[in-house]
């Protein structure tokens, strides 16, 4: 006595309907035209969560980019001793006037990046020492222009954006690399300015700063 075939249910979404299979036990649709949908609707899912892991996987560009700036700002201020601490350390890094947490949308303007020992930017209370040092150095209406970045608008950048904008922070960073300069005030600045509107994260009003001397 032959085995009775069990009713499936038919795997394409947008039927459902209850079948027999005709052709084997495994067929998972009651028709070669819900075979073909079901099919492409396969494919399209396939897609769909492989772009999902793509852009899952893009989103490490975003802190790529912070560390990658900071390494640029560290090429700029190259030789120069920590603000805060008026010492050249073993180490230097990238240390902000405004710090991260509180102002993350003005994180990645060189502008508010600036060398700093990494004994000291493990100190929150260096920030202070930090702003005063800047200001020392390049004077009051600078400082002012940091302080009113706060006002930066959240940056519109997709991740695939962030990683063109890596790619691109990559390239000057190895060309700082190559000149492997030591740059006079006024440079440093310009470098800045530049730089910002090289990366293109901000509008060129949060991108530069007028220098008068």
């Amino acid at each position: 006595m032959a085995k009775k075939v069990k009713q499936k249910k038919c795997a394409y979404s947008e039927c459902g309907k209850m079948f027999t299979p005709m052709f084997s036990t495994v067929q998972m649709v009651c028709s070669p035209k819900c075979a073909h949908l079901y099919n492409s609707e396969k494919e399209i899912n396939k897609r769909y969560e492989q772009t999902k892991v793509e852009v899952e996987n893009l989103d490490i560009y975003k802190e790529r980019l912070q560390t990658k700036i900071q390494e640029i700002t560290r090429l700029i201020d190259k030789d120069l001793p920590c603000l805060a601490t008026k010492r050249i350390p073993n180490q230097m890094h990238g240390g902000h006037i405004y710090a991260r947490g509180g102002n993350s949308y003005m994180a990645m303007n060189l502008h508010n990046i600036h060398r700093q020992s990494a004994q000291s930017n493990h100190f929150q209370n260096d920030d202070g020492l930090m702003k005063e040092g800047l200001k020392n150095e390049y004077g009051e209406h600078y400082l002012e222009f940091i302080s009113n970045l706060r006002s930066t608008p959240c940056p519109n950048i997709t991740p695939l954006e962030y990683m063109k904008i890596y790619k691109v922070a990559c390239k000057i960073a190895n060309k700082l690399i190559k000149l492997n300069l030591t740059y006079p005030l006024k440079k440093r600045i310009e470098l800045r300015n530049e730089i910002n509107l090289e990366l293109g994260i901000y509008s060129s009003q949060y991108c530069i700063f007028e220098l008068t001397i």
